[in-house]
């Protein structure tokens, strides 16, 4: 009964040592792919910044004098 316990979990061990990097390479992908699709959903959302015509432009590369 023991020795049936020892190799249930030494046979999980090793399974979860044998998939963990092909598991982890399926989550970042999961992962990235849920970041790409919720910034695109968020700029859809967002309007544009309204321009205003009537502000001051600001020249950096005129002298200040």
């Amino acid at each position: 009964m023991k020795s049936d316990v020892v190799s249930l979990v030494l046979a999980i061990a090793a399974s979860a040592r044998a998939f963990a990097p092909d598991a982890r390479c399926l989550l970042r992908r999961l992962l990235s792919a849920g970041v790409r699709i919720g910034a695109s959903t968020l700029v859809g959302q967002h309007p544009r910044p309204a321009v205003r015509h009537d502000a001051p432009v600001w020249d950096e590369g005129a002298d200040s004098e």
